[in-house]
């Protein structure tokens, strides 16, 4: 059937605007399957090296380690979040907010499901901190290139990039998760536990930004 010239152009523009949405959509899908990718990763660095070894950590995930006795730490980690969330809410924006709360909700249901069906046996407190720090570092380095963070002292870290863009992520979150480490050793009254976190978290700060840059 023949169509006036005229009236090939609108139904033109509704396939090119079909064809672009399609096209970003597959292009969020695709960095959604990233940051739970990323998040998993994570959360299999805390149970694998950092829970089975009693080895401290910084952020938010450290601080919930240090007081899980009353809930666990996946649930914990997501209750502690909730006030970083909404102060972050006005400076972070949409995108990086709704992707943090979805890296974060994969991590934290990932520690407690992993926790739930397998206990990891513990190992040489050193190498736990190495190993776990450097598998860390590579599943936050995974969900930063997409934009997101698994929430707590990350977001913190965001913040502060504002503040200080030329300063790499890896060092800006040493900052917030140094406090952290600090509390954790009070709270586990072991000394080891924040110098092992320490090494930890070096590891991790480097294999991030060699993830990221």
């Amino acid at each position: 059937m023949y169509l006036p010239h005229g009236s090939r152009t609108p139904l033109r523009h509704k396939r090119q605007t079909d064809n672009e949405g399609e096209k970003l959509l597959k292009k969020q899908l695709k960095s959604y399957a990233i940051i739970a990718l990323g998040a998993v990763i994570f959360a299999l660095a805390f149970d694998w090296f950092f829970a089975a070894n009693a080895v401290g950590m910084g952020g938010i995930t450290g601080l919930a380690q240090a007081i899980n006795v009353l809930l666990p730490v996946g649930i914990l980690t997501i209750l502690l979040n909730i006030p970083l969330f909404l102060a972050g809410w006005r400076f972070i924006g949409f995108h990086l907010l709704s992707s943090s709360l979805f890296a974060m909700a994969v991590s934290s249901l990932a520690m407690d499901g992993i926790a739930l069906f397998y206990t990891f046996p513990p190992m040489d407190s050193m190498l736990a901190a190495v190993c776990g720090g450097a598998m860390m570092g590579t599943g936050l380095g995974i969900v930063f290139s997409q934009g997101a963070t698994t929430g707590g002292t990350d977001i913190v870290a965001r913040l502060l990039k504002l503040k200080f863009p030329w300063l790499p992520m890896g060092k800006l979150i040493l900052i917030p998760d140094g406090v952290v480490l600090a509390l954790t050793a009070i709270a586990f009254q072991r000394l080891e536990t924040a110098l092992y976190g320490a090494v930890a978290l070096y590891v991790s700060s480097k294999v991030m930004d060699t993830v990221l840059y």
